[in-house]
């Protein structure tokens, strides 16, 4: 069975509910007929032989399992004869409009005012719907309601090419080393004025119970426009498998899908470039003999809201010659350019008229964080280790680069292109893009958590949203605090597909752009689509007159008491260590009369009995029994826990060929360094308000007040406290 008859056969059973009278399928087959039955369990067909008809029209077919024959008793509406595989509906007869030419087969797709079928004898012929009959012509009609995309065949994959210079890693390595190192001015690149969405939001059906969102991105115009992909996700290491993917065009300005369209089996949407009318998507290519192990494919198609399919344009093998089998991450920086990351820490930009790589950008990271574009891709902004490398992302040049004091997380342009946002560890920092002789204005953003932090938005000129896995936090960039909480709703987290290459969440003219799943009697029945306007229901009144200077608990010229209780061999070390960092801190140790105090411990936790599997099964599981040695270091004020930090000892991710995962936790001992690691912040916010006084649910229903869950960061990591 090919890609497409995987994703017609799936659609085969809720039809054969609706269209199909089952005491009209009784008489259908007969003794000796080669079929295919449909397993509820595993969801999937099988091929099978008909052994036996009753009275009732049940069927016992017999069927291989496991190499063994079985014989199993099946109703006719989960049977099916070998041509209607890949079908969307039963095989029936046929008539003209005279009633004198009679056909038997299968609907294999609607195609414009054509139907596709497919006879017994396995050849495929394409009717004109105007010329069946009437019967006929309301059952398509039915189909097509029913259906809606699903009854249009989806095209086939592109074949890929190799695209000129993709091995050659040196080829046009702009800007990798030494380009641009003084800061200069570049023109704002803002937003085109038609990206604007009305407020509101549409909910739709799903085809399978699986699916999920893969893109929403908005595109604004006349109808307020968001382009969306759902998509049935599959076990990527089990060969047989597909994504089954349809984009929507959905008109929050009409509340409805406006266009849908179907992509061939195994494709996923990364990208739209509205002014090209261009769609980037890739599917995998696995490497034989390699666990789990895939080699992406990208492809280029030519679509519009209007369109009934879409064009294909291009596809090309996107990896290097040992592969890359990370997620991948790409965008369209017009109709004929695609910036992708092809490698770890290494950028390409394709040239599609070319069919060749344009430029290579080499990038200096230790997040390997993903580039950011400007309002029309103008430019690209790189995060690199104490920088940010501004780059033109139709040639690949370094245009100039911002050197900052510390790691840089997270690099976001404004809307209006004039100025850029970069988060770091505990700070956040504001570029004025236009001035390269303006400072950059930095913001205390201790309780944000730079490591955890995955994306980061403008609301307006004052405010920024910064997304991390569960949670996004809205920071006043005024006052230098979070103001406020969101925390997503089940529905809004298994509604999308989590990647970092994948666009399902955004803020666009103050409005929040996200994804949510309906949910029907204990099932999941559907997706929605909603714009809201942030901040949300009270959020200003509630922060109305709030400073930062109110809730500094801890700041310089706090007096501190240090208990350190690491064990006789290792408290001196510890307590020198410490001191140095409240004294670096300008705190004062006072041991008597103090604000807060500060206790460092050593301690051994309750023994674990774990067994661990090695990727890829070249050895087998081990169990192992340790007991764990627990660093712990905290601050307190009374009975409240103000900043935390600890680890622990275990088995690590990586195990020499050499030893066991036992050997290489019996010979783990105190992490003493680790109170010299750990980074303690100038200044603690009371942890009630580190982020935010209040909390709002981001759910089916749009911006709903809610209660937030205590929390601290301790060195950029979430930890709920208890109550």
């Amino acid at each position: 069975m090919n890609q497409k008859n995987r994703f017609r056969a799936w659609l085969f059973i809720p039809l054969l509910l609706f269209l199909i009278p089952v005491v009209a399928e009784a008489g259908k087959f007969k003794v000796g007929d080669v079929v295919q039955v449909y397993d509820d369990w595993k969801k999937e067909w099988k091929n099978g032989t008909v052994v036996d008809v009753n009275r009732r029209g049940e069927l016992l077919i017999e069927t291989a399992s496991y190499g063994n024959l079985r014989r199993d008793v099946y109703q006719p509406k989960v049977v099916r004869f070998a041509y209607e595989d890949g079908a969307i509906g039963p095989a029936r007869t046929w008539t003209d409009t005279s009633g004198t030419f009679k056909i038997m087969a299968a609907p294999l797709g609607i195609v414009e005012d054509k139907i596709r079928l497919r006879r017994e004898d396995m050849s495929e012929i394409e009717v004109p719907i105007a010329k069946l009959g009437d019967a006929d012509q309301r059952y398509i009609d039915r189909m097509k309601a029913e259906m809606g995309i699903r009854a249009v065949p989806s095209p086939d994959p592109i074949p890929p090419i190799r695209f000129a210079g993709t091995d050659n890693e040196n080829l046009n390595a702009f800007g990798s080393v030494g380009y641009a190192e003084e800061r200069i001015a570049i023109l704002p690149d803002p937003l085109p004025s038609y990206m604007v969405i009305p407020q509101g939001g549409v909910g739709f059906g799903k085809h399978y119970e699986e699916e999920q969102f893969g893109l929403i991105q908005p595109i604004g115009g006349p109808d307020g426009l968001v382009l969306v992909s759902a998509e049935y996700p599959v076990d990527p290491r089990k060969a047989d498998e597909f994504d089954r993917t349809r984009i929507a065009w959905i008109s929050l300005k009409e509340k409805k899908i406006s266009k849908e369209q179907a992509l061939p089996d195994g494709e996923m949407v990364l990208d739209y470039h509205p002014a090209s009318h261009r769609l980037l998507t890739y599917r995998y290519k696995r490497i034989s003999g390699s666990f789990g192990r895939r080699k992406s494919i990208l492809s280029i198609w030519e679509v519009l809201p209007t369109d009934e399919s879409m064009t294909p344009i291009v596809s090309w093998e996107a990896y290097p010659e040992d592969g890359y089998d990370k997620e991948p991450w790409a965008r369209l920086i017009n109709g004929n350019l695609v910036l992708h990351r092809f490698a770890d820490k290494q950028y390409v930009g394709w040239d599609i008229a070319n069919k060749s790589v344009a430029y290579r950008i080499f990038q200096d990271n230790m997040w390997s964080t993903p580039p950011t574009l400007s309002g029309t891709s103008k430019y690209g902004f790189l995060v690199e280790n104490k920088s940010v490398r501004i780059f033109d992302a139709v040639t690949g040049t370094t245009i100039t680069k911002l050197i900052t004091e510390n790691p840089v997380k997270l690099a976001t342009p404004s809307e209006d292109g004039s100025k850029l946002a970069t988060l770091e560890e505990n700070t956040l920092t504001i570029w004025n893009l236009t001035d390269p002789a303006a400072e950059p204005v930095t913001h205390p953003a201790e309780s944000i958590g730079g490591s955890m932090a995955k994306e980061m938005y403008w609301v307006n000129s004052d405010m920024l949203m910064i997304k991390n896995f569960m949670e996004m936090i809205l920071y006043d960039l005024n006052e230098g605090i979070a103001i406020w909480n969101y925390h997503l709703e089940h529905g809004t987290v298994t509604a999308v597909k989590e990647s970092e290459g994948r666009q399902t969440m955004g803020v666009l003219n103050g409005h929040l752009v996200y994804g949510a799943e309906l949910q029907a009697n204990g099932r999941r029945a559907g997706l929605a689509v909603g714009n809201v306007k942030l901040p949300g229901p009270d959020v200003r009144e509630k922060v109305e007159g709030v400073s930062r200077e109110d809730l500094v608990v801890v700041k310089p010229g706090s007096k501190i008491r240090l208990e350190v209780r690491c064990g006789d061999q290792h408290n001196p070390a510890v307590y020198n260590a410490l001191v140095a960092k409240i004294r670096e801190n300008g705190w004062e140790l006072n041991q008597e009369d103090y604000d807060a105090i500060m206790h460092a411990e050593i301690t051994r936790g309750e023994p674990v009995t774990r067994t661990y599997r090695f990727f890829g099964f070249s050895r087998a599981p081990e169990t192992v029994t340790y007991t764990p040695i627990i660093s712990k270091l905290d601050m307190t004020i009374g009975d409240a826990t103000i900043w935390l930090n600890q680890t622990s000892t275990g088995p690590g991710m990586f195990v020499g060929a050499d030893e066991t995962i036992q050997q290489q936790v019996d010979r783990q001992t105190e992490d003493v360094n680790f109170f010299t690691r750990s980074r303690l912040p100038a200044m603690i916010l009371d942890p009630k308000y580190g982020r935010g006084f209040g909390s709002t649910k981001v759910s089916t229903k749009g911006l709903e007040p809610s209660t937030m869950q205590k929390m601290i960061y301790s060195n950029g990591r979430p930890v709920y406290l208890k109550d």
